[in-house]
């Protein structure tokens, strides 16, 4: 097999991709615990009102965003699962096969 037939997971990134997209979820979740925060400094009700809308409208667009970055957390966590389990396996396989040729 040469070197382009293999495939090479990069378990760090799928790591590091996990934890970065739980820190993306917090941090849009805690989004919420900081807009009644901001409200006093836009001053003139009309403004006020004008941010309130934005907001509103951000709201639904990160609820979408949110139920994107939960689905692909979940993928990637599956994604490290199984080739976690799958790289297991081949160990387990490969040492199963050297100890019945080291048998005969």
């Amino acid at each position: 097999m040469g070197e382009h037939d293999r495939l090479v997971v990069d378990y760090k990134l799928l790591g590091s991709s996990k934890t970065n997209l739980r820190d993306i979820n917090k941090a849009l979740n805690d989004i919420d615990k900081h807009r009644d925060d901001i409200h006093d400094i836009w001053g003139h009700d009309s403004i006020a009102g004008k941010m309130d809308q934005f907001v509103s409208n951000w709201d639904n667009y990160r609820r979408e965003l949110l139920e994107n970055v939960k689905d692909l957390s979940q993928h990637v966590e599956t994604a490290l699962t199984s080739f976690e389990k799958l790289d297991l396996d081949l160990k387990n396989a490969s040492e199963k096969r050297r100890g019945q040729k080291g048998g005969d």
